[in-house]
């Protein structure tokens, strides 16, 4: 799978379903009463690195705040909430 973030693209292993329920689960948990519990939405981002295969190397050249942005990314395109470029 290909994700676009920061004018990039990075090639991502597709998620499988008992991942994407975890990370639904991490997420419920992350946003739980509408408000953000920073350690658990840190829980997603690591979680969503390591099932993403992306290696230190795809973001050595990052700030820590790009690479927050490159696996929220990641993170919407497996739950399927981020829109294709021709608006599908």
């Amino acid at each position: 799978m290909i994700v676009k973030a920061l004018g990039k693209e990075y090639q991502v292993k597709d998620i499988t379903y008992k991942e994407r329920r975890e990370l639904h689960r991490l997420n419920a948990k992350a946003f739980w009463h509408g408000k953000v519990e920073p350690e658990s939405y840190y829980d997603i981002l690591e979680k969503v690195a390591e099932i993403s295969g992306l290696q230190e190397a795809d973001l050595n050249d990052l700030s820590m705040v790009e690479v927050d942005q490159v696996l929220q990314e990641v993170f919407t395109n497996y739950m399927g909430l981020s829109k294709n470029e021709d608006g599908d």
